[in-house]
């Protein structure tokens, strides 16, 4: 299983930031895969979700859990269905407003090893830029209203992070 993190930092105020990344309703605004997500129920440690979505033209719905700590300003997040895939996000004050850090763990699946693999020279390679992707999604989200602004010199969206959006989003293509 592969650990992945990364950092960036937001223009806001750290609880306005971990507002709009805890309302579930945000998430298809940063995670370009995502069309909806749901909650599906409450445990004693968190709440169940369903996320619904497209990745690689094949439409998806999978079952997770989700766990906010306002008070830490913290979330977590698992499949029900793939136990080595969980992440966690954090909100924390920076000089000028807030930092966000992601951590993920996570195996692609071999169709999308092999894809980073090819596209990226590596998985963890192709990870870290998914992961750098979805870092400036949220960023542009929290800081622009969730317009992204396409980098003319690289012919790729900046907002596509399919490796990553698809796995936090518990998409099964992964």
């Amino acid at each position: 299983m592969g650990e992945y993190t990364g950092r960036i930092e937001i223009a806001r105020p750290p609880a306005e930031v971990f507002a709009f990344l805890a309302d579930l309703r945000n998430m298809p605004r940063y995670l370009p895969t995502v069309t909806r997500v749901g909650p599906q129920g409450h445990h004693d440690q968190h709440d169940d979700v369903a996320v619904e979505g497209e990745a690689d033209g094949h439409a998806y719905r999978n079952d997770g859990w989700l766990k906010a700590e306002p008070e830490a300003r913290r979330m977590r997040w698992g499949s029900h269905t793939m136990q080595d895939y969980g992440g966690s996000l954090s909100v924390t004050e920076a000089s000028g407003g807030s930092a966000v850090e992601l951590k993920l763990s996570l195996t692609p699946k071999p169709e999308v090893a092999e894809r980073m693999q090819q596209e990226h020279g590596s998985i963890d390679h192709g990870m870290r830029i998914s992961v750098e992707r979805t870092l400036g999604a949220i960023k542009a989200a929290c800081e622009q209203g969730g317009e992204v602004v396409r980098d003319s010199a690289n012919d790729e969206d900046p907002a596509d992070s399919r490796p990553f959006g698809s796995s936090a989003t518990l998409n099964p293509d992964i």
